[in-house]
């Protein structure tokens, strides 16, 4: 079992039970599926859907791990994290 503090080789994100994915430490590497793409686990919201930032996706874009971090800790954290990076 995956010990929620540390850090393991990159994760299979496909392959893990939901309640194995809940304690995924953030930051974790993870992909989707044997070859898929490669991200960083940033946590699950409420409702139990992964949030991952997909390295593809993240380049060239300041504040993206941030602001999804803010989004897989629930919508306060999200409002807090918009007011302090407005303008920015």
């Amino acid at each position: 079992m995956i010990h929620p503090t540390q850090y393991t080789p990159t994760l299979d994100i496909w392959s893990l039970p939901p309640e194995i994915r809940a304690k995924i430490q953030p930051g974790q590497w993870v992909k989707a599926g044997p070859n898929g793409a490669r991200g960083r686990y940033l946590g699950q919201t409420k409702t139990g859907s992964d949030v991952v930032a997909w390295e593809h996706n993240a380049r060239g874009k300041p504040g993206y791990l941030s602001t999804l971090r803010a989004y897989a800790k629930g919508a306060a954290a999200l409002r807090k994290h918009v007011i302090k990076n407005k303008g920015n």
